[in-house]
């Protein structure tokens, strides 16, 4: 070992008595140094951002869940008002169809007039008789058999639905349920409110529980597999989305795009089955973008390591 550092000692001081030589190693150490250095600094970086866009991508689908949440506890603390009006009751009892639905109908929209909340569908289940208007039959008749409340998302003829089911008790004995629902497209809102955007896109296996006059002119092609009610939603968000190839972003959690950050989660229905895809997306532009801001910080550190870098080398000359 010490003769071969002796050996390397020799090899320098003959290079340094030959400057012409010294500096074309040096000069060529250096450049290869510097290359060197960006191409970490690049993948630290790479790695970096994709660590802060999947965190984001985290931080979307928990505030999404918290926001159904809300959601479902809402239409059953509704549900839960209506269920227990005697007038629910009595017609339940006395299986007044077109009472109850007339009585549902005017309670809806003294509901959807005094607040500003995406319009509210409320429809009833009695355990004696079929309701003209209901649809979701055997999910009422678990709440009626069982006294428990369910909640989450259907598709049916009237579109994709977050549902809230509830029973009507009488005494001890559970007569009926109490459906209160919206639409998908109202979760919209509350992304809107902090700057955020949200659609919601229907695998196509899911149509054949669609009512033709719900479909007709109001469905468009994402790809070969999903469709969306386009008119709910933001249109320039829209048109981004058809850009993006889906399989990816399922893949990679996230796209980085030049007009928008987008996201995604899986939608799965009241029995746990797929059914679509939650696409969330906040805006890349701006200064303020969370996407500027963490490019503008990369970009910072990496400019800074970079000339420490150069500097180093430069001080060996």
């Amino acid at each position: 070992m010490f003769s071969f550092i002796n050996f390397l000692q020799s090899i320098l001081r003959k290079l340094q008595k030959n400057k012409g030589v010294w500096f074309t190693v040096l000069t060529v150490s250096s450049i290869m140094g510097v290359l060197i250095s960006i191409s970490l600094m690049n993948m630290m970086t790479s790695d970096v951002s994709h660590k802060t866009y999947l965190q984001v991508h985290r931080v979307d689908t928990n505030q999404l869940d918290n926001l159904l949440d809300n959601k479902y506890d809402t239409l059953l603390a509704i549900g839960g008002v209506i269920s227990i009006h005697p007038d629910i009751v009595a017609n339940i009892k006395s299986q007044s169809d077109k009472s109850l639905n007339d009585f549902l109908e005017a309670s809806a929209k003294t509901i959807n007039d005094r607040v500003n909340i995406d319009p509210l569908q409320v429809r009833y289940y009695a355990k004696d008789f079929e309701a003209s208007q209901s649809e979701n039959f055997k999910y009422a008749e678990l709440v009626i058999d069982t006294t428990t409340s369910i909640t989450g998302l259907v598709v049916n003829s009237n579109g994709i639905r977050i549902i809230g089911i509830t029973p009507v008790v009488d005494g001890n004995v559970t007569i009926g349920a109490i459906e209160v629902s919206q639409d998908v497209s109202s979760i919209r809102d509350q992304f809107e409110q902090v700057g955020k955007e949200f659609l919601f896109i229907l695998n196509k296996s899911q149509l054949v529980f669609l009512g033709l006059g719900t479909k007709q002119g109001n469905l468009q092609d994402i790809d070969d597999k999903y469709k969306i009610f386009f008119h709910k939603y933001n249109s320039q968000f829209y048109t981004v989305l058809q850009g993006i190839d889906l399989d990816v972003l399922q893949r990679e959690k996230y796209d980085v795009g030049s007009k928008f950050y987008t996201t995604y989660d899986e939608a799965v229905d009241i029995n746990g089955k797929p059914i679509g895809l939650f696409i969330l997306g906040e805006s890349s532009k701006g200064a303020n973008s969370f996407v500027n801001i963490t490019k503008n910080l990369i970009s910072s550190v990496t400019t800074v390591a970079l000339g420490l870098v150069i500097s180093l080398i430069l001080f060996m000359f």
